[in-house]
């Protein structure tokens, strides 16, 4: 069949087509089989767009069966009149998704909607052509985005899905769809609807929207998203394990072999993860402009995934657990809105939250570093010991056997029977083989709350709402279950119950009085009361025994274990209930005189007074902790229009506390803050930002004098930020910021030393030049065990510098440009505890130039290109000035770099200190067509 052929034929169909379908029904259903015709006439070539063909097509089936149910059903015997196209409203419709770019936010190309040429959305345009369509009284616009990411990556793969995380591959980039009655039509189900979404097909975030209404009967809004999160900063949490440390298979005479078992540097973070959030809400209002309105919502955040957990005391040492999170809330919501009069309405609303956390705790499978005889997996723990991670102490000597002889002969492991297999490790000899840990909790937190605001009195504006919620956590099943060996016990079992209440009532009422046509006043009244109590009933933990008699306890034992003592860990209440009591009371007020002192000035000050009361402990008695703070202070702004471009507004706030709940708590607060807007020209604008927040406490919170001496407590947060924009016409454009921050914290702390004999740990001397013991140390009663030191200034320092430069080129019509260059910069330093620590992310910089290119290759549809570079790196070595190799009062204090101390300190150490390197760069090609139907 020749193509004139093909097209007579499908002229004819239409013609013959049966007159109780619907015209539009009977069009598609043409278009359809036309196509499937056209596709089969084809020359069949290597990479022919059949596959294509069948896009298209399935495209038109969805347009005409969406189009098809939102069709008034009409009279089959009455006669079809044409009709002519209705203007479709100027409705300012859902711009075309751009490439997505990195977390960085970078100038983008311009969606079509603003390229020169393309449809004008307020012109008939007839169906199939390009742009705004009209079909059966609507009109439709929809838009697909479709490309994929070329990634290269090279350095820390790890930094790199921490900070950026886009993979290779195709992506859906984006898509949209519209639809919206056109003017003179009616509706019986919907005027309108719309749907976009972006990053799905690989990307860490993705988005997905959904809304429709019809007029004054409804209104629905639902969102998706979903986000993957990885974080593996290796150095947070770090234990800081030198090279070199290790267990000896054995000693014979005190001579070890040459054979140990190497204790494994930590070269990820102990808090390491690797999840996924997927969020969605809905929310149906109906009759939304009626006087009486109901609403009602749904809700889901479910987040899960693997990460690792610190584990200590299982067994008989530390163990890094894997935990696999999977935590997830339900929340509902129905609401009856009442607006009597104009300006004024009224709210009742019921929510109801049901949070489940269900996470497990196993052993990390990197911990398995030995095996029993028989290929058992075991993990010996102590993963984060800096020295003598696993010695003798650790084995029952009376059941070794042959492998003891006496202290300073023995041996631990044996060679593994395969090459390359882990070591065996003696049988009497402490391991785990097997841990888990579940406590699966679920809370209710019903709500009740009334809210209202009405501006309809002369002068008054009136807001208020009132809120009750009566929360259960219930935790119905502890289990916690070790297996192995420690010491005679080869596995203990605990269980119990957890439970607790929240109720809280809070309120809050807020009036202005517009009492002359310049002066206002304003009183904002808040209050809250919670109360929670608690109970905890963990069992102590039921134990097997191997026979404690020589020669059994081994974990091979094989005959019957025995009934032990009960097992208990550290805060666990061994099977005697548990109570605990959490309760605070806020009351704050805050009145507010303005004055409007001439058109370019307007003067307002608050006078806040907040009552703050802690009960923790028992709740009543002697045993209640009762803390009561009391607040004042005053808040001053003032807002000046020198000029009609001219725009700067400036506060400062001053709060004093009476008493502080923890010890860096705030007794003195100062925050300045100033921001201004100057319109150079009307494509010139100018900005500038200051913000200075001052936090002090000289004093100790509850009049108990600290024994570790006064803790002088100073932290602020400083933040300077200026920016120049300028787009003089549509041709070109610029943009140009810059941002200092500096964050800092400090007080005065003792701090362990932790010093050996072959791992230096930080000191400091008195103003005589002594090792500067913390007096602390003496009030609790040691004279022996001195590794605190101190008082000294623990301090972090985080000045930061950003800059970013952004210019836009469009040389015509069609093409489209953007390129820039952002970077921040951290220059900070830190008091260093941990001998071996250093800087990391305090001394680094963040660097992302960019370009993008849109180039409409006709109305419609644009080809877009992007490329971004990361540069992640960390500065150079840093780490504590001074140390020692011991931890008494005659200590030898030297500088950190010092030949004569054993042991690395972080000031000899690379930039990455004692876990893997950080630093990374990536190029990233996002290309993309944007077409538009």
């Amino acid at each position: 069949m020749t193509r004139g052929e093909l097209m007579r034929c499908c002229v004819k169909r239409t013609m013959d087509a049966k007159e109780h379908v619907s015209p539009q029904t009977r069009l598609e259903m043409t278009k359809i089989d036309c196509l499937l015709r056209f596709f089969k006439a084809q020359p069949h070539h290597a990479g022919s767009g059949l596959s294509g063909a069948r896009v298209v097509i399935a495209g038109l089936l969805m347009s005409a069966g969406l189009v098809a149910a939102q069709t008034p059903v009409a009279n089959p015997s009455a006669p079809v009149v044409p009709t002519t196209p209705a203007v479709p409203a100027a409705t300012v419709l859902p711009s075309a998704p751009v490439v997505p770019t990195t977390p960085v936010s970078a100038p983008v190309a311009p969606t079509s909607s603003a390229v020169a040429g393309a449809p004008d959305v307020s012109a008939p345009v007839a169906p199939g052509v390009s742009g705004d369509g009209q079909e059966n009284g609507y009109v439709i616009h929809q838009t697909a985005d479709l490309g994929g990411h070329i990634v290269g990556v090279s350095g820390s793969g790890a930094m790199y899905d921490t900070l950026v995380n886009l993979q290779s591959g195709p992506r859906i980039l984006g898509q949209t769809f519209s639809m919206h009655a056109a003017p003179g039509t009616k509706h019986p189900l919907m005027d309108s609807l719309s749907a976009f979404g972006n990053g799905f097909g690989g990307d860490p975030i993705n988005f997905a929207k959904l809304s429709f209404s019809k007029g004054k009967l409804y209104e629905f809004s639902g969102t998706f998203r979903r986000d993957r999160q990885y974080f593996d900063y290796d150095l947070l949490a770090n234990p800081s394990i030198p090279s070199g440390i290790s267990t000896p298979y054995g000693m014979v005479a005190g001579v070890p072999t040459s054979a140990s078992v190497a204790q494994p540097q930590v070269n990820q973070s102990p808090v390491m993860f690797n999840t996924v959030r997927r969020m969605t809400d809905t929310t149906l209002t109906i009759l939304p402009l009626s006087k009486i309105s109901f609403q009602v919502g749904y809700s889901q955040n479910i987040f899960q995934g693997p990460s690792l957990s610190p584990g200590y005391s299982i067994g008989t040492s530390d163990l890094l657990l894997r935990e696999y999170q999977r935590n997830s809330t339900d929340d509902f919501l129905a609401a009856i809105i009442w607006k009597p009069v104009q300006l004024t309405s009224f709210t009742f609303e019921e929510q109801v939250d049901h949070y489940k956390a269900d996470s497990t705790f196993t052993i990390a499978p990197g911990q398995f570093n030995v095996q029993e005889a028989d290929g058992t997996p075991a993990a010996l723990g102590n993963w984060d010991a800096t020295a003598s991670p696993y010695s003798i102490a650790s084995c029952n000597t009376a059941s070794m056997g042959s492998a003891y002889t006496n202290a300073t002969n023995y041996t631990i492991f044996s060679t593994p029977q395969t090459a390359g297999g882990k070591p065996i490790i003696n049988p009497a000899c402490d391991v785990t083989t097997n841990y888990l840990r579940s406590q699966p909790t679920r809370i209710l937190y019903p709500t009740e709350m009334f809210r209202f605001q009405s501006s309809s009195i002369k002068n008054l504006v009136l807001n208020g709402d009132f809120r009750y919620t009566i929360a259960n956590s219930n935790l119905a099943n502890y289990y916690e279950n070790f297996q192995g060996l420690d010491g005679a016990i080869r596995n203990y079992t605990m269980t119990g119950k957890a439970s607790a209440q929240r109720r809280m009532v809070s309120s809050d009422l807020g009036m202005t009085w517009l009492a002359t046509k310049t002066i206002s006043f304003s009183e904002q009244l808040d209050f809250s009361n919670v109360h929670q109590p608690g109970s905890a009933n963990i069992t102590a933990g039921i134990t097997q025994n191997a026979p404690a008699t020589v020669g059994n306890e081994t974990i091979n034992y094989a005959g019957p274990l025995v009934a032990g003592a009960a097992y208990t860990i550290e805060g666990n209440p061994a099977g005697a209930p548990l109570y605990g009591y959490f309760g605070q009371r806020f009351l704050t007020n805050n009145a507010t005189i303005s004055w409007d002192a001439s058109p370019r000035a307007t003067f307002t000050f608050t006078y806040r007074y907040r009552n703050h009361s802690i009960v923790q402990g028992a709740g009543t008695g002697a045993s209640a902790l009762v803390v009561t703070i009391h607040e004042n202070g005053g808040i001053f702004n003032i807002a000046l229009r020198p000029t009609p471009k001219w725009r700067m507004n400036g506060t400062v706030e001053m709060l004093y506390d009476d008493n502080a709940l923890t010890p860096i708590g705030p007794r003195q607060t100062k925050h300045y803050r100033f921001h201004t807007l100057y319109k150079l020209r009307p494509w010139a604008t100018f900005s500038g930002a200051f913000s200075d927040l001052e936090r002090h406490n000289n004093t100790f919170n509850t009049g108990v004098t600290s024994i570790d001496g006064p803790l002088q407590h100073v932290d602020h947060t400083r933040n300077v930020g200026v920016g120049l924009s300028v787009a003089p016409n549509e041709h070109y454009g610029f943009d140009i910021n810059y941002d200092y921050s500096d964050v800092y914290i400090s007080s005065n702390v003792c701090y362990l030393n932790g010093a050996t004999a072959t791992l230096p740990g930080t000191a400091s001397t008195t103003s005589t030049g002594a090792p500067n013991i913390c007096p602390g140390v003496f009030v609790r009663g040691s004279t022996t065990v001195l590794s605190d030191w101190g008082p000294t200034k623990d301090f972090m320092d985080a000045p930061t510098q950003y800059a970013s430069m952004g210019v836009n080129f469009s040389p015509n019509k069609k093409i489209r440009t953007a390129a820039g260059y952002r970077i921040s910069a951290v220059s900070g330093n830190q008091f260093f505890s941990n001998a071996q620590q250093v800087n990391g992310s305090l001394q680094s910089a963040y660097q992302s130039p960019y370009f993008n290119v849109a180039w409409t290759l006709r109305p419609g549809l644009i080809w877009k290109a992007e490329y971004n570079y990361f540069g992640y790196g960390e500065g150079g070595p840093s780490g504590a000035p001074y140390c020692s190799n011991s931890t008494s009062l005659t200590s030898v204090v030297l500088p950190c770099n010092s030949p004569a101390l054993v042991g690395p300190t972080g000031v000899k150490e690379p930039s990455s200190g004692l876990s893997a390197p950080r630093n990374m760069h990536a190029n990233i090609v996002t290309l993309g067509i944007h077409y538009e139907f």
